[in-house]
């Protein structure tokens, strides 16, 4: 799965076991008058626990549903068979798990009828006869309903919905069909599924027989592959189906009929992937077909269900877009799950890392297959600075976490980039080598199964032959990267370097207080370049290198492969080297950036870092290097050399990304004639999404009395998904007129408007200093909204403001969401103590 939120927990919760006394505060502080918001008693958050799954004492061994779906209620009938097998004695009852939904008749079978009671989220069955431990058996649950969630109903504006798909992770799966929840409970199944006249349908596996008549058509879907519930799926609807083959796999893509000439540039390096995977797992794809199906509001960017990826529609994007950013991160973020995440399941959802972690990994290492080693080493540095901004909020949390209120909660960066980064940080330890043999061991050793990160310690081990307990202690079951203070001074009567690392992160909450790694340290003097890798594992040490002559440079931690906060102490001398001469792009990022930060306080003498500054953002072949330039140039804001650098990189760069950056570090050099009418050039230009929203802010700057007519008139300009128009209401909420907040309401409401920008009004309107009760109005109606990040961004903005209304309103969708990650935003604004995204 891409795109989860953030865990949310109250702060700090440095211990697995939450302390009764604690547990209690909690629950009496969500009751409690916080942050303006007065008490709200029925608001009250899942405890934080240390959670087991739902327990049965069976085995099941295969899932066969039956249903007829109806469009126009948006629902659907039909019965669910379970085969299972007795793993805990004699049973006379069994539970199911199943809400939502009304159950009619549960049948044995010998067709014999079962009682049952049905009661919140279980369902009970009392057999018709005893079964014996070890005896296979099963129940037939007749059922229906309109589904809350686990299957959603989507497009036709709000009408007759065009599509359904399903969404089981982590534990919706039991929101549309009886089942036993939980990740490591593995069967087969098969969905026959009674489809309206001209939909077509998609689910796991194969499609084993078809039979169309006048009302419709009937697909019958068999997986032999067993796989936990949430990996069952099913997507119907009106799709427009490409069919495509990688080495003999069938691979198909399904596209509304509108965005069909969007599909073939998002989904071509399809089979590169699966090829890549293949060879690097040593496991080629084990699924008899590869399905992506691109649907409307879809809660996440992406689903890894077993054989066939669920993916969003705002994936597919016309060349604007996609110079902005494409698919091809998600597509194969969501083609490695096929390998980890459904051949090698997480037992529990407090190992969910080695799902998300090494989809995310996987990610990386295929963009440094296809795409070179700066682009991974800057996609790793992304990574990293992604995730050090999402530990600060919650910086207690291990990687493997059992704490939790519900599971979704754990889906956040410390198992999406942390996860990556310890592979990352692993591969350092082992070198290539040892690291991909053991990948490949770790899937050829556990295929089919459900893991452990012990299963992943013992596989990397005996395939490398060294002892690893300490790597997964250190990075896998405690909290926390090093905070590093490195500086370095040269004796030359020695000959020598003395690097000072100084370890400087919290003695506490369950972090080492020194971490042990492996890191190359590189020394550039007057005889060429030397690389070392020393090992850090103390608090202070001093580490002593040969140097012929005072290096040139000292570079710590050479390629980025540490997880760590970083100080590094350098004169401005030593950052102009490595910023014109280093080969790492890691080395030239950070370089940038220390660069740009003296510029801003020593005065920006010019003749001293701008012209470094601007080489960089003119000549490096790194776009993110010279989107860095950019920015220090914009933070410099000092020179016409700098301002004409920026404005050719505004006008010409080859990446919208450091084109973007150019336009936004412009505004620093306002006022100055004429960049209004450039703006208005660049916008008109329309090079990307992202490059005509920054040339629009730019220009709003610029002529701030011309502003809001000009974004009035280009609120017109369409795009996919409205992506512009969702660009520009952002700057709309920045504009100094009293017309502004009802225009806000207008795009809030419009129907005619994709929910994309719909959703950035409604983050404008609730961003405004003084929210009316018109503008709350219009939050409350778009709780009731069917969009799922629309609702949200009601809720964040209602959560923001106050006040009676949105107290009321808030506490009213808390009793009825189904969805935790609304409750989250919810029991935010009741207890500041809790962290969302």
């Amino acid at each position: 799965m891409r795109l989860a939120p953030r865990s949310v927990r109250s702060r700090p919760t440095p211990r697995r076991v939450i302390p009764h006394a604690l547990l209690l505060a909690l629950v009496q502080s969500a009751c409690q008058s916080q942050g303006g918001l007065p008490a709200a008693p029925p608001v009250v958050p899942v405890p934080l626990l240390t959670h087991g799954a739902f327990q049965a004492p069976v085995d099941v061994e295969h899932y066969s549903l039956d249903i007829v779906l109806q469009p126009a209620q948006r629902s659907f009938e039909g019965s669910c068979t379970v085969r299972m097998v007795s793993a805990g004695g004699e049973l006379e009852r069994v539970a199911l798990q199943l809400a939502g939904l009304t159950v009619s008749r549960v049948v044995d079978q010998e067709g014999r009828e079962c009682a049952w009671q049905h009661s919140g989220e279980e369902l009970q069955v009392e057999l018709a006869q005893t079964v014996l431990e070890g005896e296979l058996f099963e129940l037939t649950v007749s059922y229906g309903g309109q589904p809350a969630k686990g299957l959603w109903f989507a497009g036709g504006d709000g009408g007759v919905p065009t599509h359904c798909f399903t969404q089981g992770e982590p534990e919706d799966s039991h929101w549309w069909f009886p089942c036993i929840d939980r990740p490591d409970d593995r069967a087969t199944s098969e969905v026959r599924v009674s489809l309206p006249p001209g939909w077509v349908s998609v689910a796991a596996g194969e499609r084993v027989e078809q039979e169309t008549h006048e009302d419709g058509t009937i697909d019958r879907w068999r997986m032999a592959s067993p796989h936990p519930p949430y990996l069952l799926t099913l997507v119907a609807g009106d799709f427009v189906v490409i069919e495509d083959e990688w080495d003999g796999v069938p691979l198909s893509y399904l596209v509304p009929p509108d965005l069909v000439g969007l599909a073939e540039p998002a989904f071509a390096e399809t089979g590169s992937v699966l090829e890549y995977f293949s060879d690097i797992t040593g496991v080629r794809y084990p699924y008899p077909k590869y399905s992506q199906a691109c649907v409307e509001n879809f809660p996440f960017g992406g689903m890894e269900n077993i054989s066939a990826t669920t993916l969003t529609t705002a994936g597919l994007d016309d060349e604007l877009g996609r110079r902005d950013g494409d698919m091809l991160g998600l597509l194969a973020h969501e083609a490695a799950h096929q390998w980890f995440g459904d051949l090698l399941t997480s037992a529990s959802w407090s190992e969910i890392w080695l799902n998300e972690g090494f989809a995310t990994y996987l990610t990386l290492l295929y963009f440094e297959h296809s795409r070179g080693l700066d682009e991974y080493r800057d996609r790793a540095r992304d990574m990293l600075e992604g995730y050090l901004r999402a530990a600060q909020e919650d910086p207690y949390r291990a990687t493997v976490w059992d704490v939790y209120r519900e599971p979704i909660d754990l889906f956040d960066e410390h198992v999406y980039a942390g996860g990556a980064l310890r592979l990352h940080q692993l591969r350092a330890v082992l070198g290539d080598e040892s690291f991909f043999d053991g990948l490949a061991a770790y899937c050829a050793e556990n295929a089919g199964r459900s893991v452990t990160s012990s299963d992943l310690l013992s596989s990397f081990e005996r395939s490398s032959g060294e002892e690893l307990d300490w790597f997964f202690e250190q990075w896998i079951d405690r909290p926390g990267v090093p905070d590093l203070k490195v500086s370095w001074s040269y004796s030359a009567p020695r000959g020598e370097v003395r690097i000072e690392v100084l370890q400087r992160q919290a003695r506490r909450d369950g972090g080492p207080p020194a971490f042990r790694a492996p890191v190359q340290i590189q020394v550039r003097d007057a005889l060429g370049t030397s690389t070392h890798t020393v090992w850090i594992d103390g608090r202070r040490q001093t580490i002593k290198l040969p140097s012929s002559s005072r290096p040139v440079w000292v570079r710590f931690d050479v390629g980025g492969w540490l997880p760590k906060r970083l100080e590094s102490i350098k004169e401005p001398a030593e950052w102009l080297a490595i910023s014109s001469g280093d080969s790492d792009v890691t080395g030239r990022r950070d370089a940038v950036r220390a660069l740009g930060s003296l510029a801003v306080s020593r005065g920006a003498p010019a003749g001293l870092f701008l012209p470094e500054l601007v080489s960089r953002l003119q000549n490096d072949s790194s776009r993110w290097v010279r989107a860095e330039a950019a920015s220090a140039l914009g933070a410099a804001s000092t020179g016409s050399e700098a301002r004409r650098a920026l404005l050719a990189a505004a006008r010409d760069d080859a990446s919208a990304q450091v084109r973007t950056q150019a336009l936004e570090s412009l505004q620093a050099f306002l006022p100055f004639p004429g960049l209004d009418s450039i703006a208005r050039e660049i916008y008109e230009e329309s090079y990307s999404y992202d490059t005509m929203t920054a040339a629009a802010a730019l220009y709003c700057a610029a002529a701030p009395e011309q502003a809001l007519g000009f974004l009035q008139e280009s609120l017109e300009t369409r795009s996919p998904h409205d992506q512009l128009r969702a660009g520009l209401l952002g700057l709309l909420g920045t504009v100094d007129d009293p017309g502004v907040p009802s225009l806000l309401r207008h795009w809030a409401l419009d129907v005619e408007t994709h929910p994309s920008a719909r959703r950035a009004a409604v983050r404008s309107l609730g961003r405004l200093e003084d929210a009316s009760s018109a503008d709350q109005e219009v939050f409350v109606e778009l709780l009731s909204h069917e969009n799922f990040r629309l609702r949200l961004a009601a809720l964040e903005a209602l959560a923001s403001q106050g006040g009676g209304q949105a107290e009321e309103a808030l506490e009213r969708h808390y009793q009825s969401t189904p969805f935790a990650r609304e409750r989250r935003i919810i029991e935010a604004a009741f207890d500041p103590r809790v962290v969302t995204n």
